[in-house]
């Protein structure tokens, strides 16, 4: 492989526009014998003397107009420029040039149907620069050019993917509102009960419980799958969802269901989009699972024991415990303590007693959340 070729691989290998110039800086001269070289990038209408390698300083830093420098030239008129006298040539500002060593130059723009910048070469004696050094100066430029095309276009598509999951996450926190508001809660349940699951999972994994089903993707999946756990509720009657008082038993049947219904509405939902991600597995697992109970008796399928997925034994004890503590139109709240107490006394029958063991470590976590996402602060 020659040096040229060697150069030209490491630009196409660039992961930024600093690693791209300071290839250029540092490999250039040397192939084609230049007393200088300069990354020029355009900055609006202007030039801006990005980076240098040089005998003696140029113009690393500065700015100037378009049309009053020759990389501007160069960029507005799409060509190289060879100049063998800077001095004989009206296109250069001399006055910028006379502190410097530079007799003569080429500059090459950088992508030549739309120039994002220039590449220049300068020596401290006149000469007309070899077909060979153009030829190499062309060929940098064009690597360069590749290379910033292909990081613009990367960070583009890291810009879509970023905003795609921004909105991801604004429908689901969106879905998850409307549930909890036709069932007379407040938008800060979801909010709590997704944090209460991040601190129970961090818990476990700092107690080295479920440590190796519980790396930090998987935690930051179950954060965000958390507020659609009770999406199901959109399909239970009024009469029922918002009833103040308690449900009969044949109430509570047609309640129960909305575990089922959330997780196969967010299963349809999976099967239209074509989306295989974890996210909505995830999602609709702890839609139908948060119910189940440790010895067996929950629903919707009355799983026991290990049978029931992490997740859902993890967001059971988050919404029981956010349900204890918060104030509701059919039931008063209880304190920290008295909940603890309560989620304590239900170890190894609804909960998974090894979950509750580090919940009783990390509880006052718990306390914390629910006074920083109080229903108090979101009515303020």
């Amino acid at each position: 492989m020659t040096d040229i070729d060697e150069l030209s691989l490491r630009l196409s290998l660039a992961r930024g526009l600093d690693e791209v110039m300071a290839i250029v800086r540092s490999g250039v001269r040397p192939l084609i014998g230049a007393d200088g070289i300069t990354f020029v990038l355009r900055d609006g209408d202007k030039c801006f003397y990005a980076d240098e390698d040089a005998i003696s300083p140029l113009w690393k830093g500065q700015r100037f107009p378009l049309e009053a420098c020759i990389s501007g030239w160069a960029m507005l008129h799409r060509e190289v420029v060879l100049i063998e006298d800077i001095y004989a040539d009206d296109r250069i500002p001399h006055a910028a040039y006379r502190p410097t060593f530079v007799k003569s130059l080429a500059m090459v723009p950088v992508r030549q149907d739309d120039p994002v910048g220039a590449i220049g070469a300068y020596w401290s004696e006149r000469k007309m620069p070899s077909e060979q050094e153009v030829r190499i100066l062309r060929r940098i430029a064009n690597s360069a050019a590749v290379a910033i095309t292909n990081l613009t276009l990367t960070s583009a598509l890291s810009e879509a993917r970023d905003e795609a999951i921004r909105a991801k996450d604004a429908i689901v926190f969106a879905m998850a509102d409307l549930a909890e508001t036709r069932d007379n809660d407040t938008g800060n349940h979801i909010r709590r009960t997704q944090h209460y699951v991040r601190a129970l999972a961090e818990g476990c994994v700092e107690h080295g419980l479920y440590a190796d089903a519980l790396d930090a993707e998987t935690i930051a999946l179950l954060f965000k799958s958390a507020p659609l756990h009770d999406i199901g509720k959109i399909a239970i009657p009024d009469r029922i969802l918002l009833k103040p008082g308690r449900l009969t038993l044949d109430e509570f049947e047609v309640m129960k269901t909305h575990a089922a219904l959330g997780s196969r509405a967010i299963a349809n939902a999976q099967a239209k989009l074509g989306d295989n991600s974890c996210f909505l597995h995830t999602a609709a697992e702890i839609a139908e699972t948060h119910h189940e109970r440790w010895d067996g008796t929950g629903y919707p399928r009355g799983l026991k024991g290990e049978a029931i997925p992490l997740s859902g034994r993890i967001m059971a004890i988050a919404d029981v415990y956010d349900a204890l503590v918060s104030e509701r139109v059919y039931k008063a709240a209880i304190g920290h303590a008295e909940a603890v107490a309560m989620i304590a006394d239900e170890r190894g029958r609804q909960f998974d007693p090894d979950i509750v063991d580090v919940f009783m470590r990390i509880h006052p976590r718990f306390a914390e959340i629910h006074r920083h996402f109080s229903d108090e602060r979101l009515a303020a």
